[in-house]
């Protein structure tokens, strides 16, 4: 029996005595399913508010050799082949299946050529072969622009990548990308720090070369950014959009009748320059009743032209009638005010090299400024120390433990609690976390109650005896912390295991972000729970090994009384460190980062609604919890504009 591969050695048919047998197709696991759903969703979501997808135009293709490196192509000198149209009419999907592409694609055009559309197209072909045959890998969507590790392979960062954007747990998609079962679809190589564009390239490259390269891959980049470039990626082709040509554009505005629009175009080459792109030919239809035909006539420069199509574009969006299902019985927010609240989200994202936006994932460092930040410091540092109030109390029994608490938690607001917020939906058992955290946190689980409990009581155990005499109260304060400290190291081991094994349960993000902030919604009832099963669990621990060294210090305390102040200082300190790990913090957080923000006029408070809204309005794209601007050009647009 012989076998046909292509060029990456993908088996594809089986001949036997000239006959083609069909491969056996093999159901997927319920993970791959569930991956397979996620991109679906997000892609027909993503396509269907698209701006250029109102274009219906099948893009013109040039095939690209020069711009990609055949690893294995230096002997027959492909590379060196000219640019050469792609026959009218073919469709992405025909280009990634021909054979000198085999499946490594390239995809460059304009800023607003339809690059994102184009690949989004393709990702849904090539969804609906995945749900036919079980052995096509699943296409998955990554933008590039958060790459900023050297060091990290780029196989790694893509797990990461994967896990953040759909919540599924990174050994899965490991597994998949070992098994070649995953299509990775990389956007925006030019939105990479431009200092890092070229090893961002270069890591890609060292991607491909290694094992747990994908057996087909697609990048979208800009052309003018790529072009100059000295490294090249090792794929088989790269394909260039063209621009819109004068008679596609022509017929386009006859069929939905802009004739006038046609002719304005003709008249003003420097606006139908612009209008080559399929998202500024829809821009330039949608703004078209806002403008005087005067104004545009008096512009002379691209980018004059491009600001007033924008500007003029946000203008049509505002007074377009429409059913504002968000405020649907609330106020509209004031156009003025919209700008500023879309103007700070873009200025913020574009700062964190950001495309898409969650509500839970604001970062306090990033969205707080000057006095807002201390404020936020000194809010969650006060709430810290009022958490730490019961330690400081039970532990020491003194004004000076209290204050002491207070401090701690005051120092651990103001100096270390300004990272991203980490939300907990639902919760994974790891082995691996467990592990760590025992092996990690024994000893001071073990040295804890033996330097603040064995040393005080056994001092406190020989002060009260001196009345026996000195070597009495020196003998009989050495026996009982003695006994406390072996009494204690066997609570540490205990305690040291009931935490690992609670610890163990790790917080994850759930998989699909349905709603707007709901990854806050879950914390802070993953928090409430996790917090009463704790203070119950190490409540009645302590209360236990707090009455049996209560027995030994009968003349000290009453068993019982002392029994029930250990079972408070642990159920109460254990409870509130494991619900703060699981949800508490982040509630906190975000409750008092929002609330700041409100205060100060950077946000409405219900958040969720307003960028509701501006969806509505087409400003921005929403898939689940999840937003972006229609275009890199509208962000770009707003975070420049002056209010």
């Amino acid at each position: 029996m012989a076998r046909q591969y292509d060029n990456r050695g993908r088996d594809q048919i089986n001949i036997e005595s000239g006959n083609v047998l069909i491969k056996n197709q093999s159901s997927r696991n319920q993970n791959e399913q569930l991956i397979l759903k996620k991109v679906k969703w997000e892609v027909d979501l993503r396509l269907e508010d698209s701006l250029h997808n109102r274009i219906f135009l099948n893009l013109e293709k040039q095939s690209c050799p020069q711009q990609v490196k055949r690893i294995w192509g230096a002997e027959v000198k492909i590379g060196t082949k000219p640019a050469a149209p792609i026959p009218s009419g073919t469709s992405i999907v025909e280009v990634f299946e021909r054979p000198d592409i085999a499946g490594h694609l390239m995809i460059l055009g304009d800023l607003g050529a339809g690059k994102t559309t184009t690949m989004l197209d393709l990702a849904k072909a090539l969804i609906e072969k995945a749900e036919k045959e079980s052995d096509e890998p699943i296409p998955v969507i990554v933008n590039l622009s958060g790459w900023d590790n050297l060091r990290q392979p780029m196989s790694d960062w893509l797990l990461q990548e994967l896990n953040s954007k759909y919540k599924i747990p990174e050994d899965t998609f490991r597994k998949c990308l070992d098994k070649k079962r995953l299509l990775p679809m990389l956007d925006g190589l030019d939105e990479v720090q431009p200092n890092l564009q070229e090893s961002c390239v270069d890591a890609i490259n060292r991607w491909l070369q290694g094992s747990l390269c994908p057996q087909f891959i697609v990048v979208c980049s800009r052309q003018e950014e790529y072009t100059n470039y000295q490294a090249k990626l090792n794929l088989n082709g790269a394909v260039l959009l063209q621009s819109l040509t004068d008679a596609q554009i022509k017929k386009y505005l006859f069929d939905i009748d802009q004739n006038e629009l046609w002719e304005l175009l003709q008249d003003n080459a420097e606006l139908l320059e612009l209008a080559r792109t399929p998202f500024l030919l829809s821009i330039t239809i949608l703004s078209y009743d806002q403008t005087s035909l005067n104004e545009w006539h008096q512009l002379n420069s691209k980018k004059q032209l491009l600001k007033s199509l924008l500007d003029n574009y946000i203008r049509a969006m505002f007074s377009r009638e429409m059913k504002n299902i968000s405020y649907r019985n609330h106020k509209l927010p004031l156009e003025k005010q919209t700008k500023y609240w879309l103007k700070l989200l873009a200025l913020r994202m574009k700062q964190e090299s950001q495309t898409e936006f969650l509500i839970e994932k604001m970062k306090p460092s990033l969205w707080l400024l000057g006095k807002s930040k201390t404020t936020y410091r000194l809010i969650i540092g006060i709430i810290f120390g009022t958490l730490l109030l019961p330690y400081g109390i039970i532990m020491f029994y003194t004004v000076g433990g209290t204050i002491f608490a207070i401090m701690f938690g005051l120092s651990g607001g103001i100096f270390g609690i300004e990272q991203e917020v980490k939300i907990v939906e639902t919760f994974i058992w790891s082995f691996k976390r467990a592990k760590k955290i025992l092996v990690n946190r024994l000893t001071g689980c073990m040295a804890f109650p033996i330097f603040f409990v064995c040393i005080a009581f056994g001092v406190i155990a020989g002060v009260i005896n001196l009345k026996y005499g000195i070597v009495y109260g020196i003998v009989y304060g050495f026996g009982s912390a003695l006994f406390l400290i072996l009494l204690c190291l066997l609570v540490g081991l205990i305690t040291g295991l009931f935490v690992a094994v609670v610890i163990g349960w790790q917080g994850l993000e759930i998989d699909i972000k349905s709603i707007p902030n709901q990854g806050i919604r879950k914390s802070a009832s993953n928090a409430f729970f996790t917090s009463v099963l704790c203070i119950l669990a190490f409540g009645l621990f302590g209360l236990t090994m707090g009455y049996l060294g209560g027995i030994f210090l009968g003349e000290i305390f009453d068993k019982l009384s002392f029994g029930t102040a250990v079972g408070l200082f642990y159920g109460l300190f254990f409870g509130i460190l494991v619900g703060m790990e699981f949800g508490g913090l982040a509630c906190i957080q975000h409750f008092f980062l929002r609330g700041i923000l409100f205060c100060n006029g950077s946000m409405p408070w219900n958040y969720a609604r307003f960028l509701n809204y501006c969806t509505e309005r087409q400003f921005l794209q929403r898939v689940g919890g999840r937003y972006r601007f229609i275009h890199r050009l509208l962000q770009e647009h707003f975070s420049e504009m002056e209010i």
